[in-house]
């Protein structure tokens, strides 16, 4: 098996990957759904064990998973069993013996030198929401048709998918919701820029600056793509840049539009 640039997987990685795809062919899409989430895996020692009919000790052995610790509780007695049954045959297949359990704890959160800046940033974002708006101070955001944005970016997308919609039939048109508020079944309550209602089906748009380019932040954009991609949501990504040309942006926008909404 390869991971998804090609590598060959290999050690604990293996292990996780072919018991996860273990899962996935009996129909346990629940702890399929948590394995994907997993961070790591490691096996450890429990303190257990039993002795042989050649008086050797063996110890038992722990599958652990980390992932983030919002998850950790979502992991009950009866699907960490399950897993424990299957990890405990791929493990045994490649040379991980008496693996009988498993146990989840959260994984540390990556950190850089600039932590204290990069928290206190997130702090300080104070990011605006049309979700209980009126209970909202956003006299330093963008406002438009009493509808609040996060950037003049997100404003001039606003007005470009707003013409489109005057221009849509009647009785076959759109509706815009700028910066709802969404739980996602990962236990996330997210923002994003736009989301688009048309055909019976939902798209969402994202505005991205520089700084989503930066290596951390694309991995948490491809992970929130990920989690929208589960409830069957397409997420379309524009850059600034492309957002300044209100033409292009207006025929951008529709492409995308008829594709996901309205696709042949």
């Amino acid at each position: 098996m390869t991971d998804d640039h090609g590598h060959e997987l290999e050690g604990e990685e293996l292990v996780l990957a072919q018991t996860t795809a273990l899962l996935d062919a009996r129909g346990d899409t629940v702890a399929v759904q948590l394995l994907l989430d997993v961070q790591s895996l490691e096996f450890v020692n429990t303190g257990d064990g039993y002795r042989t009919d050649t008086d050797w000790w063996v110890y038992l052995q722990a599958a652990v998973l980390e992932v983030e610790d919002h998850l950790v509780g979502r992991f009950t007695d009866e699907i960490k069993q399950r897993i424990a049954d299957a990890i405990g045959y791929v493990a045994g297949r490649h040379g991980y013996s008496d693996v009988t359990s498993v146990v989840t704890r959260p994984a540390l959160p990556r950190v850089d030198s600039a932590w204290r800046t990069t928290l206190k940033s997130r702090l300080d974002a104070e990011r605006p929401s049309n979700h209980a708006r009126r209970e909202r101070d956003v006299s330093r955001h963008p406002t438009e048709d009493g509808l609040t944005f996060g950037s003049q970016e997100e404003l001039k997308v606003y007005r470009a998918l707003r013409a489109l919609q005057q221009e849509a039939p009647e009785d076959n048109t759109l509706a815009i919701l700028p910066l709802p508020a969404a739980r996602l079944r990962a236990g996330h309550t997210w923002s994003p820029d736009c989301v688009v209602i048309g055909n019976g089906r939902a798209l969402i748009f994202e505005i991205d600056g520089p700084h989503h380019r930066d290596g951390r932040r694309y991995v948490d954009d491809r992970n929130r793509d990920l989690q929208w991609s589960r409830c069957r949501v397409q997420v379309v990504r524009i850059a600034v840049e492309d957002v300044r040309d209100a033409n292009k942006l207006k025929v951008r926008l529709k492409e995308e539009i008829l594709r996901h909404l309205w696709p042949r």
